[in-house]
């Protein structure tokens, strides 16, 4: 469909280019007895709207009035500029673009109301003169309408847009923080299920080391082992606290080689009842035990009870 469109589309813009022809064709052709027949084209017209006077026999100078002057520019120069920019971009535009076609029917209805209204342009006959339209009138008609036929046919062979539907791409971050959950959730389970069997060949965990057991989340760290083994370290809702051996930061680890100067920030989110930890450290942190450590980078949700250790199980939290 789409290259009868183009071929249609094509044929009119070099059809409406014919009106080029016509525009030197007699548009006004003067009959007397005796004489012979004067004829004047639109070329003749327009040259003579230069001069300020209609085209003549060598009669007293007629001259030429608004509505004279209106009626040569809008429907004879203003179709000539309409039938020139229809015809190159008919040939040379693309198959969908529709603006020749409608500028081929603007042309058209213009050669109408110029061969209605010609008679405005004659003077008033003298003895036995006669007035009449000529061929070029006829001409231009003829064409545009040829022209405006095919514009037609290649409106309707032109194929239809389809309206693409705009599907959300989620960003970079986004995906990244999908597939980390992913993998943290079967790092989990895996984690999980090793414990189980190696519970069961093993002999009980400390005390403190034992599962934390849900009940009422507080938004509680609470130091296993290391640095802050025994302490309890409330959390602010909503507000990070930074940890590494850097003292800027809110829970400093000095001599610990195994924490980053700038290891991990965790927050509290009391709404979830879950924490959120944000690591950036080279040596990361680890949940529950396991031997991978948590995604970096990213903002990743800890239940309450996980058991964090920050570098290594030197120094362990648990979250409560």
């Amino acid at each position: 469909m789409e290259r009868y469109a183009k071929g249609f589309r094509s044929f009119s813009g070099f059809l409406i280019l014919l009106n080029l022809a016509g525009f030197f064709l007699p548009l006004t052709e003067r009959t007397q007895e005796g004489y012979t027949p004067l004829r004047w084209s639109q070329f003749d017209y327009i040259k003579a709207l230069l001069g300020g006077a209609l085209p003549s026999a060598g009669e007293d100078t007629i001259f030429v009035s608004s509505t004279q002057t209106a009626l040569i520019l809008c429907c004879m120069v203003l179709p000539l500029i309409l039938a020139l920019a229809a015809g190159i971009w008919g040939i040379v535009g693309g198959p969908r673009q529709r603006v020749s076609s409608l500028l081929i029917f603007l042309v058209l209805i213009l050669y109408l109301a110029l061969y209605g209204f010609l008679d405005i342009l004659w003077p008033e006959a003298q003895f036995t003169q006669t007035y009449i339209k000529g061929i070029a009138c006829h001409v231009c008609i003829a064409v545009s309408g040829c022209s405006g036929a095919f514009g037609v046919l290649s409106l309707i062979s032109t194929p239809k847009k389809v309206k693409k539907v705009e599907k959300k791409i989620p960003q970079l971050q986004e995906i990244r923080q999908q597939q980390a959950e992913a993998k943290y959730s079967i790092m989990m389970e895996k984690a999980h299920q090793d414990s189980q069997k190696t519970q069961s060949v093993k002999e009980p965990l400390a005390k403190e080391n034992r599962p934390y057991v849900p009940g009422n989340p507080r938004g509680v760290m609470v130091g296993l082992s290391g640095v802050y083994a025994g302490a309890q370290i409330p959390m602010t809702d909503g507000e990070f606290i930074r940890l590494g051996r850097k003292n800027t930061n809110h829970l400093v680890f000095e001599g610990q080689i195994k924490v980053s100067r700038n290891h991990c920030r965790i927050k509290w989110d009391a709404a979830d009842k879950k924490y959120i930890i944000y690591d950036y450290s080279n040596t990361g942190s680890f949940a529950d035990g396991s031997h991978d450590c948590l995604p970096q980078n990213l903002n990743m949700p800890l239940e309450p009870g996980t058991v964090l250790a920050i570098g290594d199980d030197t120094n362990t939290f648990r979250l409560e």
